[in-house]
């Protein structure tokens, strides 16, 4: 069938919506139609002719409804097709189309409404910088690691006296300037490991001597590096209310603790090598995230720009699908038959904007990569399916099926294109290396309470 007498009409929407209205002439849909019977008529038997011979309105009164409707149904999708190459509009999804009934005798008249991939013109890439956390884990830190697992058991008993170093406190925090509540400053029920926390000095030497059901209210002095550019070098306030202060009862560090941590040999060297091996495991997996956060939140802010409200709306659906309650367990009796699935959660608030937040993301990484033509490594596809398929009994069995199954591929490829995107903004990073303790890189406190010093 020959579309190049079709006629296009292309409209702007609202955002990168479009609306493409088409008509294709009478004349060509006829010509299609009748050779589409007359196809038809050759290979079918009716009984009382000759095979292929048939009459041609006997062919038609029986399926000829049928042939027209197929007819019309593929005439729209590839005119949709053909038009948007065309006008080289990147189509998202098939669009939702909207037709008068086709009938013969007449153009085949239908507008089309859909959104289009946006132009992505990269800005500030020679601007990216990071700043690259140095973590070393000390043997103060497996110390610390340990006494965290012994309070983890430890039995806490609310005491009636004046907080000191070890014990635990539980406070709202309120800090303000000028009667106006800072950012972050709002903190209820805060729990504080006096003595292990990573307070700064100055408020942790207020904060004991306190007792349960203490007011306390002093200023303090924000540092000249303060994130908030607007309370560098000023005094704040901060009011203090003390929930409750406890402290603990430690199990002792034998060896039935430490089997009991799940070191076989109760051995306290070989509790500390499981402990630094684990930190050292979870640092790699901060460390990963956290240059992950750093350069695609600066490729972002760098590069604002619209969605496609098809893929939000797509991504939308997902949370809220992700959100579904499960299902109740079936009746082990059979007495009770299974009840309506959980509905689907409404749209929370924010949810929306952080959809909008990971289609632009995903939209710039393919971009980039496709720009700086960055390649897909399949032998590293290949691996990590191979990896998947090994504890199955058929490794062999498990990594055919798991090779042809379209939507895990297609995953593992969207993920490794953002690993390797994430390399490319790295290696063209302006990288420093910021020196920083483990507790402060791994559990980051508020800057409130972890920086300032005392006025």
């Amino acid at each position: 069938m020959n579309l190049d007498s079709a006629s296009y009409k292309v409209e702007d929407g609202e955002g990168l919506r479009r609306v493409m209205h088409v008509q294709v002439p009478a004349t060509v849909l006829q010509q299609e139609f009748m050779a589409r019977l007359n196809a038809l008529r050759r290979r079918t038997r009716i009984r009382g002719f000759r095979p292929g011979k048939a009459p041609i309105k006997l062919i038609r009164q029986r399926y000829g409804q049928d042939v027209w409707n197929e007819l019309t149904r593929e005439t729209i999708e590839r005119s949709f097709r053909e038009g948007a190459q065309n006008r080289k509009l990147r189509v998202v999804g098939g669009g939702e189309v909207k037709t008068s009934k086709a009938r013969e005798g007449a153009d085949l008249e239908y507008e089309a409404t859909f959104d289009v991939l946006p132009d992505i013109e990269f800005n500030r890439l020679d601007e990216l910088a990071y700043e690259e956390p140095q973590v070393e884990i000390s043997e103060r830190d497996v110390d610390r690691t340990i006494e965290r697992l012994r309070r983890r058991d430890a039995q806490w008993e609310d005491v009636d006296r004046p907080a000191r170093e070890g014990d635990r406190m539980v406070a709202n925090i309120r800090i303000s300037r000028r009667r106006q509540t800072v950012d972050a400053g709002d903190i209820r029920e805060a729990p504080l490991m006096l003595g292990e926390t990573r307070l700064m000095p100055q408020l942790e030497e207020r904060l004991v001597g306190l007792s349960s059901s203490r007011k306390k209210k002093f200023r303090l002095k924000m540092p000249p590096d303060y994130p908030d550019e607007t309370l560098r070098g000023k005094r704040v306030l901060y009011e203090v209310d003390v929930v409750s202060v406890s402290e603990p009862s430690l199990p002792d560090l034998d060896e039935e603790f430490i089997r009991k941590l799940g070191v076989e040999s109760g051995s306290i060297e070989d509790l500390r090598s499981n402990v630094r091996a684990t930190l050292e495991r979870e640092l790699e997996s901060v460390c990963r995230d956290h240059k992950r956060q750093a350069l695609f939140d600066q490729l972002l802010t760098a590069n604002p720009g619209l969605t496609p409200r098809t893929l939000v709306d797509q991504e939308v659906e997902q949370a809220r699908e992700a959100m579904r309650p499960p299902p109740p367990p079936p009746d082990p009796d059979g007495e009770q038959e299974a009840g309506e699935p959980p509905e689907l959660p409404e749209e929370m608030p924010g949810m929306r904007a952080a959809a909008e937040q990971r289609v632009r993301l995903q939209l710039l990484i393919s971009e980039l990569a496709a720009r700086e033509e960055i390649a897909l490594d399949d032998q590293r596809l290949r691996e990590q399916l191979q990896v998947l398929a090994a504890g199955a009994p058929d490794p062999e069995a498990a990594f055919a099926e798991l090779a042809g199954n379209r939507e895990l591929v297609g995953n593992l490829r969207a993920r490794m294109r953002e690993e390797q995107v994430l390399e490319w903004l790295y290696e063209n990073a302006a990288v420093t290396p910021r020196p920083m303790a483990f507790d402060e890189f791994m559990e980051p406190m508020p800057p409130v309470l972890s920086g300032g010093t005392a006025q």
